[in-house]
C-alpha cells in the first residue's frame, strides 16, 4: 500500500515549504516531553564509554552523571532527538510504503545515535584534556550538527534524484 498526499500534487516550492513547516512543528512539539529514557540511554552510553576509556564517572541520576569530578545533565538537546524529529517530514518519501519509510527512519535515528554519541564523548575528552566547556561541548556540537544535516540533505538529494529517475523512465515509455 501506498501512502499518497494531496501533498504530492504541490509545486516543489509547496512542498519543500510544507514539509519546512511539519519540521518546525515537530521540533517544537519536541521539546515539549521529556524524553527520559532517550536521556537516560544517552547518559549511559557516554557513562560506558568514559569508563572504557578509563576516565572517572559514575551516575548520579537517571540522567546525570559525574564524569572526573563534574556534573553532566543530560537535557533533551543532548539526545539528538530534535534534529531526528526535524528530518521526518524532510526525509518521508510519499512514494514509497509507510513501511519502507519506517525503515528508512530507524536506520537514520540509529545513525544519529551513534554521531551523537561520538559527539558528546569527543567533548568529554576535550574537555577532560583542559578545554573549556564552551569549546568542547558548542563546537563540537556544532560539527556534529551539521554532519546530521548533511546526513539529512543528502537523503534528500538521493529521494529527488530517485524521482527525477522515475519521472525520466515514465517520459521514455
Amino acid at each position: 500500500m501506498r501512502l499518497q498526499t494531496r501533498l504530492y500534487k504541490f509545486s516543489l516550492t509547496q512542498e519543500v515549504t510544507i514539509r519546512i513547516g511539519l519540521s518546525v512543528l515537530f521540533v517544537t512539539f519536541t521539546h515539549q516531553l521529556q524524553w527520559q529514557s532517550l536521556r537516560m540511554v544517552t547518559s549511559e552510553a557516554i557513562l560506558r564509554t568514559s569508563l572504557a576509556m578509563g576516565m572517572s564517572v559514575f551516575r548520579v541520576s537517571a540522567d546525570t552523571i559525574n564524569v572526573n569530578g563534574t556534573f553532566f545533565q543530560f537535557v533533551t538537546a543532548c539526545t539528538f532527538v530534535d534534529v531526528f524529529m526535524a528530518a521526518i517530514p524532510l526525509v518521508w518519501n510519499l512514494q514509497t510504503s509507510a513501511a519502507r519509510n519506517l525503515i528508512e527512519l530507524f536506520a537514520l535515528a540509529v545513525t544519529l545515535f551513534g554521531l551523537n554519541i561520538v559527539r558528546l564523548q569527543t567533548a568529554q575528552v576535550l574537555f577532560a584534556h583542559g578545554a573549556s566547556w564552551n569549546v568542547a561541548d558548542q563546537v563540537v556540537g556544532g560539527f556534529a550538527y551539521f554532519a546530521g544535516w548533511l546526513l539529512v540533505w543528502r537523503l534528500i538529494a538521493l529521494r529527488l534524484l530517485a524521482l527525477r529517475r522515475s519521472r525520466d523512465h515514465r517520459i521514455v515509455e
